[in-house]
């Protein structure tokens, strides 16, 4: 898949940095710091604790959303980037007392928790990720209760008792809430990444029917910039390339026979044109047509469909004809509303052709403005002149 559009379907690197950081990574350091500052008022923000706890979320954001990125997730050491860096920055000034603080607990707890569902996410099946995904939005929505009950012990010195905390209706209210809004929250999540799965599979599937009608290069150009299909005169090379005696042999063999060698034929060809500045392929029976920026690259291909098409066909007793041209076309859109083509019309591929069907089995010709393009000369050439239909002058060819 092509950056652009990779991107487009996937998210950049920044991007997906930015959903780690909001989605998942800050929510329990935001709650921390909000229970620091109503314990300690505004002396909290002139101590580091506060700071390296932001740092630490920019980091652990910048782990996850890179790990993403590339392809290889590590949600469960991830998740606990920022309570490592936050755990030793604290010991370093206070020591075991530290793990006194129950918020410093549950800061571990939380971390562990939603690392451990995470990464079981990635290795079980869609039908039970949805109850992974319901769990880990209760557990991330129960924060906020799990906050509150410690702001009440360390405020009011209480104990650690649930059940008492439950005693009263208002913290029932609140535990009850927060549970059912995370179960919607995690159901409204499996749905949407469902969806979204969904459509990037069916992009993926779309693209890649497309790369078949405009290829890679010309997929990605359009992607990013489609006025840039718009019907245009251009400079380029054409090569058309035919097999030799292929209807008299067809005739004689299977149609399983027939379509295993056009795609051994074309699976070649494929090898030649890939890589290069190719930006139009049309595969039409046995006939081949690919459309270059520049003669030189048109040539190298040329030559080594030359030496491997051969070999290929030598199995099967037939050979194939090539024939290259370069000059103006108009290059873009073709066709009607409903029904539209990436193609090339113009004189440059109808002499293209032309030559190719001049050449003979095994030939490679090419016109005098290919010739000319050359910066460095063959050292083998045979040249002639063809005469062609529709043409009142005959046109000079090199056989290479």
């Amino acid at each position: 898949m092509n950056r652009e559009l990779h991107h487009r379907l996937h998210g950049t690197r920044g991007e997906l940095i930015t959903q780690e950081f909001f989605t998942n990574t800050v929510h329990f350091s935001v709650a921390n710091i909000f229970l620091e500052l109503l314990l300690e008022g505004k002396s909290y923000f002139s101590e580091t604790d506060i700071y390296v706890l932001i740092c630490a979320c920019f980091i652990q954001a910048t782990y996850l959303g890179t790990s993403r990125y590339l392809g290889c997730p590590r949600p469960f050491l991830g998740n606990l980037v920022v309570v490592l860096i936050y755990t030793v920055a604290e010991m370093s000034q206070d020591g075991v007392i530290f793990f006194d603080k129950p918020n410093h607990i549950a800061m571990w707890g939380f971390a562990l928790g939603i690392g451990i569902l995470q990464s079981l996410r990635l290795h079980t099946s869609l039908s039970f990720e949805r109850y992974l995904m319901v769990l880990e939005s209760v557990l991330r929505v129960n924060i906020i209760l799990v906050m509150y009950w410690i702001y009440g012990i360390l405020t009011y010195q209480n104990d650690y008792n649930l059940a008492l905390f439950f005693t009263e209706g208002s913290h029932t209210f609140l535990a009850l809430t927060t549970t059912l809004t995370g179960v919607m929250l995690g159901v409204a999540q499996y749905n949407a990444e469902s969806f979204l799965r969904l459509l990037r599979a069916t992009s993926e599937q779309l693209q890649r029917y497309s790369e078949w009608l405009l290829g890679q290069d010309m997929l990605a150009i359009a992607v990013a910039d489609p006025s840039k299909l718009s019907l245009t005169r251009r400079e380029r090379t054409v090569l058309f390339m035919d097999i030799r005696g292929f209807t008299h042999w067809s005739e004689a063999q299977s149609p399983e026979m027939v379509v295993e060698m056009i795609n051994a034929y074309c699976a070649i060809a494929e090898q030649a044109w890939t890589g290069t500045d190719a930006i139009k392929v049309k595969l039409t029976g046995d006939e081949i047509m690919i459309v270059f920026r520049t003669s030189v690259s048109a040539l190298s291909v040329a030559q080594f469909l030359q030496k491997n098409i051969v070999q290929l066909l030598a199995c099967y007793d037939l050979g194939v004809g090539i024939g290259v041209h370069t000059g103006a076309l108009v290059e873009g859109l073709l066709g009607s509303n409903k029904m539209k083509t990436y193609d090339v019309i113009g004189d440059t591929v109808n002499t293209a052709k032309r030559i190719c069907e001049q050449a003979t089995r095994g030939e490679l010709l090419v016109s005098q403005a290919v010739f000319n393009h050359l910066a460095v000369k063959p050292t083998t050439q045979a040249q002639r002149t063809i005469h062609m239909k529709g043409k009142t002058e005959p046109l000079l060819v090199f056989s290479l």
